[in-house]
C-alpha cells in the first residue's frame, strides 16, 4: 500500500509538472480578434524581445515594413485590413540616462463601402431665424466632415423636413449646397409635429433613391414631442412589446402596430388646441406615442441604421427620441436653438465615414517597468498630437484630431478613449518609462518588454482587439574587480583568504545597501571579477543607475583586519585594490612585498585597521586589474565599528578588462586578513624551535667526526 501511495504521489507530481510545462510553452492567454496580426516574442537568457526586431543601443523595436507574412502600408505601419494602421516604438530619452520614450502611433482610413443617408428634420413653426441659421451651419459642418466621401460619391445625403406637412429632396446627392438651398427655399415651417410621417417619408426616400449596395442610415433631428399619428390599418396585427421599445422616464408601451393608413388624410392628434382640421381625431398622447414607435420598430427591422439628435426634449420627447436610435451610442442631445447641431452631426459623421469611429486603446505597462507619473498621470506626463496629411501628402499637426480623446491611467494601465480617425488622419502619444533597476530581480544588459499586450478596439464595443507590436528596453550593469596586495609581509604571515563587503549609496527605495561578507582567496590569486554580489544569500546584479537615473556609488570595505596591519583601498576605473602592510614596529622583521599580481616597493604611511574605496557608477563598467601604488585616504569609521578609508571610484558600461590566465598563474599567494597574528607568531616560534633542534642535533655529529 505504501508503494502504491508513493506511485500516486509521483504520478500526481508529474501531471502537475506537465500541465505547467504546456501552459508555459503555449503561452495561454485570452484570444485576440481573428483579424489581428500575431506577434511572437523570444524569451531567453537575453530577456524578452520581439521576433523580427532591430536592436539599437538599449532599445529593441519591431522591424516595421520588412517582416514576411505581415501586411504593412507604404509607410511601414502594420495594416489591419485597410481599417487601422498601427505602430509602437521606443527610443532612449537624451535628457536623462535610463529614461525611455514610448510612442503609440495610429492611423485611420475612409470606409470602403457606399453609404446613403437621409436627415429627417423637425421643421416646425419655430424653424426660422437663429434656429434655421444653426441648422444650416450644422449641415455645412456635416458636409465638411464628409468632404472626401461626398466628393467621391461614396456617401450621398437627402433631407426630409416635416411638421404637419412633409417636404423631401429630389433624391440623394453629394452636393451640400443643394441641401442647404432645399432648407432655405423649399421646406416650409408650420405648426404640428408629425414625427411618424417624417420617418415614413425618410424610409421611402431611402427605398426609392438609395443604392442597393449601400448602407442605409436615417438621422432624426427633433424634440420628439410627436402630436400626430396615422390611424392603424383595420384588422392589422397588434404586437406585444418584448423589449423592442425601451422604457425611459417612466414611459412604457405595452402593444404597438406596424401597419398604418398612410394614404389616408385622417389622423390622430393629441393637440387639444391645435388644428380645426376635420380629419383630425383627438386622442391621448399615449396613442400617438405608441403609433410613432411602432413605425420606428418597422424601420429598424428593414436594416436601416438610425441615429437620433434630441433637441432639448421633454421627458416624453426623450422616450421617443432615444427609441428612434438603433443603439444608445447613436443618441445625442443639443440645445433648443440647435447651436450644437454641427458637433452632433460631426460625431455621427465619424461613425459613418471613419474606419476608427470611436476607438479605445488599452496599454498596460510591462513587468518591472516604471511608468513616469503613474498614480497621478496628467497631461504633463505625455504628449498627445493629432496629424493630418496636406495636399502634398506631408503630415501636418492638426489639434482638432485629438479634441475628444480622453487619456487616463489606473494600476499602470493607460487608456485612450474616443479615438476617431479617418482617411489621412493620425495620432501619436508619447510617454516616459524606466526599468526598475532597484528591483531584487533586476538583470543588467537584459531585454525588458515595455508593455503587456497593447490593443486597439476601433469601435469600443465590437471587441476587435487589434494588437500593437511591443518593443523592449534594457539597462547596463557594473562589473567590479577586487584585488588584494601585500607590502613588506613575509610569506608565512600571508593567510589563505581575506574578507570584504560592498556597499552602495543613492538608492531611491528600500533596497539593499550592503552585500553579504565576501571571501577573496589565495586559490583565486587574490584577484576576482564580480558581475553579481551576494545580498541576503541572493546573487544581485549591480545596476549603473537608480530609479531616478542617478548613478549608484559602490564602496569596497575590507573586514577583519589584524591590528598589526595598516590597510588602504585604491581604485582604477571599476577596479579596487586592497593593500596591507605591517605596522612600522613589525617591518624590521619582514622585508617581503607580496601582491596578487606583482610586487610594489611603495611605502604606505597609515595607521588604519580597515579600508574602504568608493565606485561612482558614472565612469566605466570596465575594471582593469593590476598593481597600483596605493594612496592612503583619510581614515573614517565604518558602520561595524572598524576604521575605514574611503576613495571614490566610478563605474561605466564598458566591458571589464581582466588579467590573462598566464598572469593569474604567476600571482603569489596573499594572506587572509581574518587570521589572528597570535597564530602567525606561534607558527614562527615553532619554525625557530625546529631549526634550533636541528642545529643542536647536527652539531655533535660534526664534532664527533
Amino acid at each position: 500500500m505504501r508503494f502504491f501511495n508513493e506511485n500516486r504521489i509521483v504520478k500526481c507530481g508529474l501531471t502537475i509538472i506537465l500541465a505547467l510545462f504546456f501552459i508555459s510553452f503555449f503561452n495561454i492567454k485570452s484570444p485576440a480578434h481573428a483579424d489581428t496580426a500575431s506577434f511572437k516574442y523570444n524569451n531567453d537568457s537575453n530577456g524578452v524581445y520581439i521576433e523580427n526586431g532591430i536592436p539599437n543601443g538599449d532599445t529593441y523595436n519591431y522591424n516595421y515594413g520588412a517582416v514576411n507574412g505581415v501586411a504593412f502600408d507604404d509607410e511601414g505601419y502594420v495594416n489591419y485590413s485597410d481599417k487601422a494602421y498601427l505602430k509602437k516604438s521606443v527610443q532612449a530619452n537624451a535628457s536623462k540616462q535610463g529614461l525611455f520614450d514610448v510612442t503609440l502611433d495610429v492611423k485611420g482610413n475612409q470606409v470602403d463601402h457606399p453609404v446613403d443617408i437621409v436627415l429627417v428634420i423637425d421643421f416646425s413653426s419655430s424653424m426660422k431665424g437663429e434656429k434655421l441659421t444653426n441648422a444650416l451651419k450644422g449641415l455645412d459642418e456635416f458636409g465638411a466632415e464628409l468632404k472626401n466621401s461626398l466628393q467621391s460619391g461614396n456617401i450621398r445625403v437627402g433631407i426630409v423636413a416635416y411638421n404637419r406637412y412633409v417636404y423631401a429632396t429630389d433624391g440623394l446627392t453629394g452636393d451640400i449646397s443643394t441641401l442647404e438651398n432645399f432648407l432655405k427655399n423649399t421646406a416650409e415651417s408650420h405648426a404640428g409635429t408629425f414625427v411618424q410621417k417624417g420617418m415614413i417619408e425618410g424610409k421611402k426616400l431611402l427605398d426609392q433613391g438609395g443604392r442597393a449596395n449601400a448602407e442605409h442610415m436615417l438621422i432624426h433631428i427633433g424634440d420628439g414631442s410627436a402630436n400626430r399619428s396615422y390611424l392603424p390599418v383595420e384588422g392589422a396585427p397588434e404586437y406585444t412589446n418584448q423589449g423592442e421599445i425601451t422604457d425611459y422616464n417612466n414611459y412604457h408601451t405595452d402593444k404597438y402596430n406596424k401597419d398604418f393608413q398612410v394614404s389616408s388624410d385622417a389622423y390622430n392628434t393629441s393637440d387639444k388646441s391645435g388644428t380645426t382640421d376635420a380629419q383630425g381625431t383627438l386622442v391621448d398622447k399615449s396613442i400617438v406615442t405608441d403609433a410613432t414607435l411602432g413605425t420606428v420598430v418597422q424601420i429598424k427591422e428593414s436594416n436601416i441604421n438610425c441615429y437620433s439628435i434630441g433637441v432639448a426634449p421633454s421627458d416624453r420627447g426623450v422616450y421617443i427620441a432615444k427609441n428612434i436610435a438603433s443603439t444608445p451610442n447613436n443618441y445625442f442631445t443639443i440645445d433648443e436653438n440647435l447651436a450644437g447641431l454641427g458637433e452632433a452631426l460631426g460625431n455621427i459623421a465619424d461613425n459613418i465615414d471613419k474606419t476608427i469611429p470611436k476607438g479605445t486603446i488599452t496599454d498596460p505597462m510591462g513587468k518591472d517597468i516604471l511608468l513616469q507619473g503613474a498614480g497621478n498621470f496628467t497631461s504633463e506626463n505625455y504628449v498627445l498630437q493629432g496629424w493630418r496629411k496636406n495636399e502634398d501628402g506631408a503630415w501636418e499637426k492638426a489639434d482638432d484630431v485629438t479634441k475628444d480623446i480622453q487619456v487616463s491611467e489606473e494600476n499602470n494601465i493607460l487608456t485612450l478613449e474616443n479615438v476617431s480617425l479617418g482617411q489621412d488622419e493620425r495620432i501619436t502619444m508619447t510617454y516616459h518609462v524606466r526599468i526598475n533597476t532597484e528591483s531584487a530581480d533586476f538583470k543588467g544588459e537584459t531585454w525588458y518588454q515595455c508593455n503587456g499586450e497593447t490593443t486597439l478596439d476601433p469601435e469600443s464595443d465590437t471587441e476587435q482587439y487589434l494588437e500593437f507590436p511591443v518593443p523592449s528596453i534594457k539597462a547596463p550593469k557594473v562589473i567590479l574587480n577586487v584585488e588584494k596586495q601585500w607590502i613588506n609581509v613575509a610569506t608565512p604571515l600571508i593567510p589563505d583568504s581575506i574578507n570584504f563587503m560592498v556597499t552602495r549609496k543613492n538608492s531611491t527605495s528600500d533596497t539593499w545597501t550592503k552585500s553579504d561578507k565576501i571571501t577573496l582567496s589565495k586559490d583565486e590569486g587574490f584577484n576576482k571579477t564580480y558581475e553579481t554580489l551576494p545580498v541576503n544569500g541572493v546573487a544581485m546584479n549591480l545596476p549603473v543607475y537608480n530609479n531616478n537615473g542617478d548613478n549608484f556609488e559602490y564602496q569596497v570595505t575590507e573586514l577583519d583586519i589584524p591590528e598589526q596591519f595598516e590597510s588602504s583601498v585604491t581604485k582604477d576605473g571599476n577596479s579596487f585594490t586592497i593593500v596591507n602592510k605591517l605596522s612600522q614596529g613589525e617591518e624590521e622583521h619582514n622585508s617581503t612585498t607580496e601582491t596578487g599580481s606583482s610586487s610594489s616597493t611603495s611605502t604606505i604611511d597609515s595607521s588604519t585597521s580597515s579600508s574602504t574605496s568608493t565606485i561612482d557608477s558614472s565612469t566605466s563598467t570596465s575594471a582593469t586589474s593590476g598593481s597600483k601604488t596605493p594612496v592612503i585616504p583619510q581614515a573614517s569609521s565604518n558602520d561595524d565599528g572598524t576604521n575605514s578609508t574611503e576613495s571614490s571610484i566610478s563605474s561605466s558600461r564598458s566591458g571589464l578588462n581582466t588579467k590573462t590566465s598566464a598572469s593569474k598563474k604567476a600571482k603569489k599567494a596573499l594572506p587572509k586578513t581574518g587570521e589572528k597574528m597570535d597564530n602567525m607568531i606561534v607558527g614562527g616560534i615553532c619554525l625557530l624551535l625546529i631549526g634550533g633542534i636541528f642545529y643542536l642535533y647536527k652539531k655533535p655529529l660534526n664534532e664527533e667526526a
